[in-house]
């Protein structure tokens, strides 16, 4: 039997599970499913050893004032984080107007709209943060600004299927990062409206590192580049997810006026960008996904003029 056969037939069989309990969770009440996916993320953090551990040392960089109990603590809400988000995500196209309205507010909403009276190019940045999943999918519904969504396609083509169906049930449109550039680009053209998310780690030789909790990592540095080059509104949002389990969605415009399109510039507004995020972060750590190997990559010493 093939690697790719066995491959294949593996992510059948779990996108088959994937759709069992997109059906089950159905029929079950939202609050009831937060629970479920909140003590599913509680397991993981338990037997991920390898995730939890990556979470830690990273903790243990982003915040060396804290205690091992605090940041152990944050771990666990990181891992139930993801968990609830994913939980969310299976169910969100069922959600109806009147619901969304009642788990979702919007602060500082003016800036979207001074933004879309411009007549230019929208560019919505984000983290892994909250529900990320909902953010796109209630900012681009609500604010009747249908949105293409930068994400990372899954090695699952089955399961990238749903996924993305459900992303795109109210109008948002998806693809992949690999074709950012060019995507961004046409929505400059014709004055769109693009959502991504700018904290996962980029490569080590073709972009560049900025300080992010205090250590260089490796940044994505197409969209400091792009919207230098075409004057792309900037729009930094995030979605936290409250003490009663629904979410506050924030924006701010990201002011770039005193930048040109040069190479140091690029890296500026890079840095700007993702001072943002870390900003937003600092205010609830649980709620991102320290797990990832955001600093997977380390700078040489001309790495930072690698533009």
């Amino acid at each position: 039997m093939s690697k790719r056969y066995t491959k294949n037939f593996f992510d059948f069989i779990v996108t088959i599970f994937v759709l069992l309990v997109k059906i089950i969770l159905a029929v079950v009440p939202l609050k009831i499913n937060r629970i479920i996916f909140k003590w599913i993320g509680s397991f993981g953090y338990i037997i991920s050893k390898k995730r939890r551990e990556t979470a830690l040392e990273n903790l243990r960089y982003a915040f060396p004032e804290y205690t091992e109990e605090q940041r152990r603590l944050i771990a666990k809400q990181s891992f139930q984080n993801l968990m609830i988000t994913m939980g969310e995500l299976f169910i969100m196209h069922r959600m109806s107007d009147e619901k969304l309205k009642e788990i979702v507010k919007f602060k500082n909403l003016d800036v979207v709209e001074k933004a879309k009276a411009k007549n230019k190019s929208i560019l919505f940045l984000s983290a892994h943060y909250g529900n990320w999943e909902l953010l796109a999918y209630s900012v681009g519904y609500f604010t009747q600004t249908p949105l293409t969504i930068v994400v990372k396609p899954q090695s699952n083509k089955y399961l990238d299927k749903i996924l993305n169906k459900i992303r795109t049930y109210r109008n948002n449109k998806v693809v992949s990062m690999y074709s950012a550039a060019k995507v961004i680009v046409e929505q400059a053209q014709s004055n769109g409206a693009v959502a991504l998310l700018a904290d996962q780690s980029a490569t080590k030789d073709k972009d560049v590192f900025v300080d992010f909790f205090n250590r260089p990592a490796a940044t994505y540095k197409v969209v400091a580049k792009l919207a230098l080059r075409f004057g792309i509104t900037i729009i930094t949002t995030h979605i936290s997810r409250q003490p009663d389990m629904n979410y506050v969605i924030d924006f701010k415009e990201l002011d770039y006026s005193d930048l040109s399109n040069t190479q140091d510039d690029i890296k500026e507004l890079t840095q700007r960008h993702v001072k943002a995020i870390e900003d937003v972060i600092r205010t609830n750590p649980g709620q991102w996904t320290w797990m990832h190997h955001r600093w997977k990559h380390t700078p040489k010493s001309n790495q930072g003029n690698n533009i």
